[in-house]
């Protein structure tokens, strides 16, 4: 009884909302599937299928209620580069890796961590790619017969050869399918009736009627079989899976990085919050069944997401409307796109790829920051001019080491003399003088960890020329120690014991305190005293004071 009150409540408040929502988002969605198969090397129906599968399961069971998944552009590049280096085959097996290593990232919930990629690494990667969609295209703009490339260099020569051939209507048609996507929704806004009619349909539309009517020669899609794919079994073959293993990774972590991207632009958009690794699983169930039915790899389309949210998606259930509108398009209507001209989805794909590169987003690094803007440039041209496997990796290596740099700039290790005598820990020495004379207070500011040494070194050696028997270092501004500054610190304290000097290591946070105390040199030190914890530089003070008071207890 109570399921069937939920379903009697759903279709009262938001069925109709979700049905507007999925049948629009299922006409936006339709070229942009057809043109991203053929942009990735794979048959037009392959998009079809991957969209209907994708947007019905993640819909399902992801963690983002307005998210729209199927292929996209980012996709594309990785795509096809894995097909010219294993075939059909081990994209397949590519693509179902992926998915298995997207599960294990929400299994162990790195949904939050992939979010931390920093945003030039990403930048660089989505524009790049928008750059080699944009380069891709331009044979059927030009109406010209090529077939994918999988380097930007190999379809700018092949087209350079080519010009001769250059249809012009083509050229027609794809700088009117442009215009129209730019300007129709500003001339229908004010439009009763069609003011919800996506201006992609209408550009098909029209397309489709001209080649139909006017008989125009020029390169078309070609009819799509109607019908559902049959399910097929894969390639499981050891060679093959060490093979694919780099791009399987690749695809899990740019489908990772996009399908949480759209998930927070949905957020910020409907102020709902999403579950990343609920998402990630999503994703990752998706891509696993994809290729068991001839279809691609997947991930989150943020432009199809922010159509069924600008619609009025209610719940999950408008994605899977969406879907099903695709299949019955892809069962009854498949024959159409014999008569869609590709250059009318090189339109819709510049225009994709022309909003991909963010050049905004590069302006605004290149005013805050030298190195970022350094780690973007580098990106995007190796994503542009390298293999993508090879620009993710080398984006990632980037990333670690803009964190490392990062760090370390953070890091500083002030004296006492910097700060005002008359005040808080230098009040306290500054007016005794057996303290001003013995005491070398420290302070570490930020993470004690390798990136570090250098600055400790170098004032270490300042320490060892003033020679100062009690030496404290305040560590309340620590936040974490790695065992290179274990290493390190050990060090410093038995150099210190045969200098006749003693450490004091003060304001240690719990963290770095349950870090130090498993190694269990490091703790032999501390019971023998060697070195001693405080919980304060003015209790550290405190003591030295009462043992100066009291020559018995020095050692």
């Amino acid at each position: 009884m109570e399921m069937q009150n939920r379903f009697s409540q759903y279709f009262k408040e938001s069925f109709t909302s979700d049905f507007k929502a999925g049948f629009i988002t299922a006409i936006v969605a339709l070229p942009l599937a057809i043109a991203f198969a053929i942009a990735s090397g794979v048959e037009p129906q392959m998009g079809l299928y991957t969209a209907v599968i994708a947007g019905m399961l993640v819909s399902a069971t992801g963690g983002s209620r307005y998210s729209i998944t199927g292929p996209t552009g980012a996709m594309t590049v990785i795509i096809l580069s894995t097909l010219h280096s294993f075939g059909l085959e081990g994209l397949f097996l590519a693509g179902f890796l992926a998915g298995g290593f997207q599960i294990l990232f929400g299994i162990l919930k790195l949904g939050k961590v992939v979010k931390y990629i920093p945003l030039p690494v990403i930048s660089g990667f989505t524009s790049g790619i928008g750059a080699i969609i944009l380069i891709g295209q331009v044979p059927n703009a030009l109406g010209l017969i090529i077939p994918s490339k999988e380097h930007v260099w190999e379809t700018l020569h092949v087209v350079i050869s080519s010009l001769d051939l250059i249809d012009s209507t083509a050229i027609l048609i794809c700088i009117t399918t442009i215009l129209m996507l730019l300007y129709l929704p500003g001339l229908m806004s004010g439009a009763r009736y069609i003011n919800s009619l996506p201006p992609s349909i209408v550009a098909l539309t029209l397309s489709v009627i001209m080649v139909f009517y006017l008989k125009m020669e020029i390169p078309l899609v070609g009819s799509i079989p109607a019908g559902l794919p049959q399910i097929q079994m894969l390639n499981f073959n050891l060679e093959l899976f060490r093979a694919v293993l780099p791009a399987a990774l690749t695809i899990a972590l740019l489908g990772a990085i996009e399908a949480l991207l759209c998930a927070v632009v949905c957020d910020g958009m409907t102020n709902s919050k999403h579950d990343s690794n609920k998402e990630l699983v999503g994703q990752g169930i998706a891509n696993m069944a994809l290729p068991f039915f001839s279809a691609i790899p997947c991930t989150a389309a943020i432009a199809r997401s922010a159509v069924n949210i600008r619609e009025g998606a209610k719940t999950q259930i408008s994605g899977i409307i969406h879907a099903l509108i695709l299949l019955v398009i892809l069962l009854f209507l498949g024959p159409v796109a014999a008569f869609i001209p590709k250059a009318y989805l090189a339109g819709v794909l510049i225009l994709v790829s022309l909003r991909m590169i963010n050049i905004t987003e590069f302006r605004t690094t290149m005013h805050i920051s030298k190195m970022d803007t350094t780690v973007l440039i580098v990106t995007f041209l190796l994503t542009v001019l390298t293999d993508l496997v090879f620009a993710v990796q080398m984006g990632m290596f980037l990333s670690i080491i803009l964190l490392f740099i990062r760090l370390t700039n953070v890091i500083d290790i002030q004296t006492m003399e910097n700060y005002d005598r008359t005040k808080g820990i230098n009040a306290t020495i500054f007016a005794d003088p057996y303290l001003e004379k013995n005491v070398s207070v420290y302070t570490i500011n930020g993470p004690f960890f390798f990136g570090a040494m250098n600055v400790f070194e170098s004032k270490i050696n300042e320490h060892m020329s003033i020679s100062k028997p009690h030496i404290i270092l305040r560590m309340r501004y620590v936040p974490f120690i790695d065992t290179t500054g274990i290493e390190r610190l050990k060090t410093f304290i038995k150099a210190s014991r045969k200098q006749h000097q003693r450490v004091y290591l003060t304001s240690i946070q719990p963290e770095v305190m349950k870090r130090m105390e498993s190694d269990l040199e490091l703790t032999e030190l501390m019971e023998k005293q060697h070195v001693h914890i405080c919980d304060s530089t003015q209790e550290a003070l405190a003591f030295l004071k009462k043992e100066n008071d009291n020559p018995q207890n020095r050692i």
